[in-house]
């Protein structure tokens, strides 16, 4: 909120409602799902026009959460080009916040290829930045 181009934010809804931005995916047993992320953030561009990011909190509390993950990274692939920023941010072992930049191509990459049980393995690893 303290950058310049902050214009506001929408808390997205958490439950798969008519207003929520939802995302598509498929679990392990390939059955779909829908992720409802947390934030949308409105900036301004500098040629004035107004652009959305999605800011997604993420963590290991869900079951599903490398599937959520990877679903987005999928998102981002196709629809990346619409936002400003798709990052998924998590807290760490040490308690820094990290983030995975979605529309990084080598980040979408390292979702996609995780096999681990614990999706923070991905926030502690080189795929992440500490988050600002």
């Amino acid at each position: 909120m303290k950058r310049p181009s902050f214009v506001a934010w929408y808390r997205n809804p958490s439950r798969a409602a008519p207003s929520a931005l939802r995302i598509a995916y498929t679990d392990d047993a390939d059955k779909w799902g829908s992720l409802q992320v947390d934030f949308i953030v409105i900036s301004r561009r500098d040629d004035g026009s107004l652009a959305a990011s999605i800011v997604d909190p993420h963590g290991d509390h869900l079951a599903d959460a490398k599937a959520k993950l990877r679903g987005l990274a999928d998102y981002a692939e196709r629809f990346g080009h619409r936002y400003v920023r798709i990052e998924s941010i998590a807290k760490v072992t040490d308690g820094r916040l990290r983030s995975l930049d979605l529309l990084d191509a080598k980040v979408r990459d390292a979702v996609r290829k995780f096999e681990g049980g614990r999706v923070t393995a991905l926030y502690e690893s080189a795929s992440a930045t500490d988050y600002q």
